[in-house]
């Protein structure tokens, strides 16, 4: 009794730091609303007032989304939010905060369930409180990402697999959940039937023994039912857009392609598929490189936090033991193999994208090797046998872990927020809050959209009428909602639009201009005798948008 006690509550110590560490200014930090965020928000907003997409469609398989198409789990999520939380940044980020949090539980139970009995309890317990810490997951944890959600319905399809084991009828919701994660996500098309394929052959004989088949059958047919829409739509142009425009393989001048060479090895040097695998084998080996993992990190502004790797530096030393472990130690048993399989597929669909250790396209790898840490660690703790050596190493632990907690909270809302503002697209709440409050609601508005597209906040803050903007906004018909990939990139929104400034044009009617610093400059404002009504600045105190008038 007081051993399941002490389990529960090192459990809920570890699940309270979670919610502590991804909720605490979870709808303001980071302070703005990416487009992608407003975007999936808005047709959320869209989904539950009309039944149908910013675009029209009714109840999308995959929403349209500026160049690329966007996977439907998390947009679907957000809908029954916005009734009892209102369209807000918040709202738009709760799904990811909240499967976040059950990740963590779902990681306790897999683990206790592959690990040997003696290892079970402390390796289950330590990997879900490192997971709790980790600057990875909760990058994730805190804002709009669909890995995030699809990463929960991957390990809890998994989890429920190895209980099916021992009571077949748990196959079903192992069916329906990895049935969810393949289209929660981009890459979980190709780690969830990578890794379904190898539980399959491993226990292909329990599964089709006769007591496992009536539920082996009635499993196939729940996850092909749930998996029907994906299935319909999966070799359209919509469903195909981001692996073709991201794909490695796709590229006629893969990287170290040579222009001017034309002599007699031209046929290897410059052969695609050798090339496109000689990328493809860099950047797999980069997911599994210390050097990115514990110093250099995701280079992405918005996919990594300042100052901060993917692992923390003193992790380092647990992750080669831990290694050394998994390759040495038969003994693990399952453990073993469902880590070094986990550890080896994950990477795949982020190594076949040319954007270089990309930790979204990549979460999943942060289960196996944040497991291979905490092997690491329970491995060098059982070395010392002395009170005097464990209680020295556990206090050594806690001032470490407050040190990375401290340094983790400096990182997150305070650089973050100073130095990346303008990559979380920071500003637009508060030019929608000028609009509504000081501009003139009879007169035009022209927002520049030359370098970024604006849109999806303005009717995010705005809460524009679906209906409205479905109206006014033609992009392409509806049956061909899937495979046309052309785009109309000027918006009405009301009595705004949003195009590119024409100087030329523009000075000749009374309206008000919205841009960037670099579209609407002080010697702009000078020149045309502009009337400079607001400006928007990032944190550092730098202009992020200004709003002039123009006199008539």
């Amino acid at each position: 009794m007081i051993k399941r006690l002490l389990i529960l509550s090192i459990l809920l110590t570890a699940i309270v730091l979670a919610i502590v560490t991804r909720f605490y200014k979870l709808g303001t930090a980071p302070a703005g609303l990416y487009l992608d965020e407003a975007g999936q928000g808005y047709n959320a907003y869209s989904i539950l007032k009309t039944g149908r997409d910013e675009f029209g469609k009714s109840f999308p398989f995959v929403f349209r989304s500026f160049i690329d198409f966007k996977t439907p789990v998390y947009v679907y999520l957000i809908v029954p939010l916005i009734p009892f939380f209102d369209l807000t940044p918040l709202t738009v980020r709760l799904p990811s905060f909240i499967f976040s949090i059950l990740t963590l539980p779902i990681l306790f139970l897999l683990l206790r369930k592959l690990s040997p009995p003696k290892l079970a309890i402390p390796l289950s317990l330590l990997s879900t409180l490192l997971l709790a810490i980790s600057p990875w997951h909760i990058l994730f944890g805190r804002t709009n990402f669909e890995c995030n959600v699809a990463l929960f319905f991957f390990l809890a399809g998994v989890y429920f697999f190895y209980k099916s084991l021992a009571k077949p009828i748990w196959l079903i919701p192992a069916a329906a959940l990895f049935a969810v994660a393949i289209p929660a996500y981009h890459s979980q098309r190709i780690v969830t039937p990578a890794i379904l394929i190898f539980l399959l052959i491993r226990y292909r004989q329990k599964l089709l023994a006769k007591n496992f088949r009536p539920f082996l059958i009635l499993s196939l047919a729940i996850g092909l039912i749930i998996s029907l829409p994906t299935i319909s739509i999966m070799f359209t142009p919509g469903f195909l857009a981001r692996a073709a425009g991201l794909n490695i393989f796709s590229s006629p001048h893969p990287a170290g392609f040579l222009d001017n060479y034309h002599g007699w090895w031209e046929w290897l040097v410059n052969n695609r598929i050798f090339l496109s695998t000689w990328e493809f084998a860099s950047l797999y080996v980069s997911y599994l490189s210390p050097r990115d993992m514990f110093l250099l990190g995701d280079y992405g502004p918005r996919s990594s936090f300042p100052e901060l790797a993917t692992f923390y530096l003193w992790q380092f030393p647990f992750y080669l033991y831990g290694i050394y472990l998994l390759i040495k130690n038969k003994t693990l048993g399952e453990l073993r193999t469902f880590l070094m399989a986990f550890l080896l597929i994950a990477p795949i669909p982020a190594a076949l994208t040319r954007d270089p250790y990309s930790t979204i396209r990549a979460l999943p790898l942060v289960i196996p090797q944040l497991t291979i840490i905490a092997l690491g660690m329970i491995f060098f703790w059982q070395k010392f046998s002395s009170k005097l050596w464990r209680w020295g190493m556990m206090i050594a632990l806690a001032i470490i872990v407050f040190y990375s907690l401290t340094k983790l909270y400096s990182s997150v809302i305070i650089l973050n927020e100073f130095f990346r503002a303008k990559y979380w697209d920071y500003g637009w709440q508060k030019v929608v809050e000028v609009i509504q409050r000081d501009l003139d609601p009879k007169l035009p508005i022209v927002v520049d959209n030359s370098r970024f597209e604006p849109y999806s906040q303005l009717v995010f803050f705005l809460k524009y009428d679906p209906l409205k903007y479905q109206h006014d906004n033609y992009e392409v018909p509806l049956n061909e909602y899937y495979a046309n990939m052309n785009r109309n990139r000027t918006k009405i929104i009301g009595n705004i639009i949003t195009r590119a400034i024409d100087w030329e044009h523009d000075l000749l009617a009374e309206q008000y201009l919205i841009g960037d610093e670099l579209s609407i400059s002080y010697t702009q404002i000078k020149e045309h005798n502009l009337t400079l009504i607001s400006e928007i600045l990032y944190p550092d105190r730098s202009v992020a948008y200004r709003i002039v008038k123009i006199k008539k």
